[in-house]
């Protein structure tokens, strides 16, 4: 008979913070090292149905159990000697020294870290070449495979563990492999790291995607399972999350302006933002460069701040908060299994340019482009992360998205191949703006009113609050985008948007001291923490008050929010040794990169998951890695 595992003091501590009922059975597998209570190898586990919540148990071959007692590589410590020893132990010495290539997203900041890193490897054996790649380099770089230790970011598309953790969810990190979108790990079944733990890892994932439901058990058999991760990628040490980002703005009085919340800024319309500008008929600012305005080929946030104002989606995050809000939609219906979504348009939405009222057939055709087209590059959220229903060619193209359909002229439905409880979120993402049935013919059935190059660069046409005017690309360029007079929502309360194209941060920071630019971020390396005043804490962190006085003389207003990101160092886990990932966790200080390298404008990252996607919030977070 197979009986029940033993569940580990760090697991009690999270159900005990997090207020959730007891699973009747605990993970499965045994620990890697002794059974001190002499367990079998089988134990039961618990599943849960997708559609109707109830738990049932099952029996697992032996595997992987994490069992920590906190962080394992040291809480705001250096530990260089630690690092020597694992690397040591694993047959490196002075005279077997391990060459590790770093690759990094320009930043003078994280070049600074990389240097303190390199300095401390370079005690435990380990040489570290630095090289740093612009943003699209370093992605077709990573996604080939060709790197050994590379740095990033992720912002949440939409809040909740799943959208972190698919992240290290080893099948999806293989990239070459049919729609791979995770890490640029490469965690295959003969990579540098244990295959229990890997299929831990597996086994963890699928156990979320098999628990969409809010039932108890459903909610506790993901949270156990999204704290298990989190535990197996300390095995690993896969990725190593460095700081969750603090997110600051600045913007002078003459804007009444109203900040982003904790989804960032690329989720920020900017007639809900800007309430009103005085003295000044249009709103200014500075933007980095961009590659498409196209909704489905979007690739930065540069393009997605433009697409924002430009094209509307099904729903919104309104202002950059984490809360939903209908945009396009004025009512919905979703079954009990989660896999169907009914959706009721508004009436009378315009499109710009005169390109009349959006129906349900303009839905169908702006879904079918962000599946079917070889312009979308974000087929990834509707395929991989809402699953709609599609069908594929031998090579395993889309050929027809299926489950799309218009019900009648204000109806439409979406069928998913499984069970995903977000879709009111996802369908926030800019990649599902609605554009005109037919403007371009990059899918089977349509012709096009325009060429694909025409709509992507000069002549973008949606239902946002903003319609194009004039975009020159590149450094030096600048976008313009009018006021839509027929918007259906909010219409702005100022003519127009004016952003200067400009790629280095300190002309883009002397472009606002010049007030230039109207509200601007300020780059860390002219950032000084000791000029901010923070008068008032609003919901969600957010941090309001003063920065100055500026070079200039003036003091502007200033805000600054947690928001929904980790940044990380990964690894191509087929070319570097654990013992040299775990080498590196070991001498990475959090609180002293944070507060050194990055002057304070984050806290250090211990879970992949930020705090407020973590189960139990915060203080769980603290809880788990503080032991």
């Amino acid at each position: 008979m197979p009986r029940k595992g033993k569940t580990d003091t760090s697991r009690r501590r999270f159900l005990k913070a997090t207020g959730a009922a007891a699973l009747t059975a605990t993970v499965a597998g045994c620990t890697s090292g002794d059974d001190d209570e002499g367990n079998d190898n089988t134990d039961e586990t618990t599943t849960t149905d997708s559609s109707t919540g109830t738990t049932t148990s099952g029996d697992n071959n032996e595997g992987y159990t994490p069992n920590f007692e906190g962080y394992p590589y040291g809480v705001n410590e250096t530990q260089v000697e630690q690092a020597r020893q694992v690397m040591e132990e694993a047959g490196y010495g002075p005279n077997n020294r391990f060459e590790l290539d770093w690759l990094q997203y320009q930043s003078p900041a994280w070049e600074e870290m990389a240097n303190t890193i390199r300095a401390r490897l370079e005690q435990a054996h380990i040489d570290m070449n630095i090289s740093q790649a612009d943003f699209g380099a370093l992605l077709n770089t990573t996604e080939k495979g060709d790197h050994q230790a590379y740095t990033l970011g992720w912002i949440a598309d939409y809040p909740q563990p799943r959208n972190f953790l698919q992240l290290i969810s080893p099948d999806n990190t293989l990239y070459g492999e049919s729609g791979a979108n995770g890490a640029r790990l490469f965690w295959s079944e003969d990579a540098n790291a244990s295959p229990e733990v890997r299929q831990f890892m597996n086994e963890q994932y699928q156990q979320i995607l098999d628990n969409p439901g809010q039932s108890d058990e459903a909610v506790q058999a993901r949270s156990e399972a999204a704290v298990n991760m989190e535990e197996g990628l300390w095995e690993s040490a896969a990725l190593i999350p460095i700081y969750h980002r603090f997110d600051e703005v600045f913007w002078y009085d003459h804007v009444d302006y109203n900040p982003f919340g904790g989804m960032g800024s690329s989720r920020q319309k900017s007639n809900n933002a800007v309430s009103a500008i005085e003295g000044k008929n249009r709103l200014s600012g500075s933007s980095a460069t961009f590659n498409s305005l196209d909704p489905v080929a979007s690739g930065n946030t540069a393009s997605g701040a433009k697409i924002m104002n430009m094209f509307d989606a099904p729903t919104n995050y309104r202002n950059g908060t984490a809360e939903v809000e209908n945009l396009l939609i004025q009512d919905y219906n979703i079954n009990d299994d989660f896999t169907e979504y009914t959706f009721t348009l508004k009436e009378g939405v315009q499109f710009h340019d005169d390109y009349g009222e959006m129906t349900a057939d303009d839905v169908v055709y702006s879904f079918r482009r962000l599946m079917e087209s070889t312009n979308s590059t974000n087929q990834y959220f509707p395929v991989k992360v809402l699953g709609i229903e599609h069908e594929t060619d031998d090579d395993g193209n889309i050929t027809r998205a299926t489950g799309v359909e218009a019900v009648d002229d204000y109806t439409f439905r979406i069928t998913l191949e499984s069970p995903f409880p977000y879709g009111l979120s996802v369908l926030a993402y800019s990649a599902f703006s609605v554009v005109p049935e037919g403007i371009v013919g990059d899918i089977e059935g349509y012709d096009g009113e325009m060429a694909y190059e025409e709509f992507s660069s000069s002549n973008p046409i949606g239902t946002g609050p903003f319609e194009f005017v004039n975009w020159e690309s590149g450094n030096g360029g600048e976008f313009s985008a009018d006021t839509f007079e027929d918007y259906h929502g909010d219409v702005a309360s100022f003519d127009g948007t004016d952003s200067a194209i400009i790629t280095d941060p300190t002309a883009s920071y002397n472009y606002f001291l010049n007030e230039n630019a109207d509200i601007s971020g300020i780059p860390t390396s002219q950032y000084d923490p000791n000029l901010v005043s923070v008068e008032e804490t609003l919901e969600g962190g957010r941090q309001v008050g003063s920065y100055g006085p500026l070079e200039n003389d003036k003091t502007v207003n200033y805000s600054g929010v947690p928001t929904i990101n980790t940044f990380y160092v990964g690894f191509n886990l087929q070319k570097v040794p654990q013992a040299v990932r775990q080498a590196m966790a070991h001498v990475v200080n959090r609180e002293q990169f944070v507060s050194d390298v990055f002057k304070g404008r984050g806290a250090g990252a211990y879970h992949l998951q930020p705090s407020q996607v973590f189960p139990g919030g915060q203080e769980s977070y603290d809880q788990h890695y503080q032991g």
